[in-house]
């Protein structure tokens, strides 16, 4: 079972659908606060999504979009977790509360809440980076202030390296 590479996403021989967004884009929001998803991420999204996606916010100060298919994913492990534990239930809150789900229309384009992009600082550039089964939306200064504060030597990433054999 061979995988054959596609322009940003992969095909197993078996024809089953591996979903991978890489690279990064810089791109800009309109006067109505939407952002054009580059084609290379809705080619990888699978038509089982509809042209959606679920906009939530990050755990850095950036905004996530995950095909519905994945969210699903995350909403099942979320739904493991006791709704008794208050520290469970704030968990829970805290991720779900902000969910959107968000359709592209026929130029690409998702409309963003005003309340996420507050939270995320993006006032017209956006940063938009493949995380392999999610995408994460920067406004570029955060993200460039965050590269400057968790510079990483080649050493600090040896362990996570051979984690994943490389």
């Amino acid at each position: 079972m061979g995988l054959i590479p596609t322009t940003s996403c992969y095909i197993t021989t078996m024809d089953n659908l591996k979903l991978s967004f890489t690279g990064e884009y810089t791109n800009s929001l309109d006067q109505k606060h939407r952002l054009s998803i580059p084609v290379k991420f809705r080619k990888a999204l699978d038509p089982i999504n509809d042209r959606t996606f679920v906009i939530t916010r990050g755990f850095d100060p950036c905004l996530i979009l995950y095909a519905v298919s994945e969210w699903n994913k995350v909403e099942e492990q979320l739904s493991q977790l006791s709704s008794i534990r208050g520290k469970h239930r704030n968990f829970v809150r805290s991720i779900v509360r902000h969910a959107t789900y968000l359709q592209y229309d026929s130029q690409g384009r998702i409309a963003i809440p005003e309340n996420l992009l507050e939270f995320a600082s993006i006032n017209k550039d956006v940063d938009v980076i493949g995380m392999i089964n999610k995408i994460e939306l920067w406004a570029p200064e955060i993200l460039n202030s965050q590269d400057v504060a968790s510079v990483v030597t080649a050493t600090d990433f040896e362990d996570l390296a051979n984690e994943i054999n490389f």
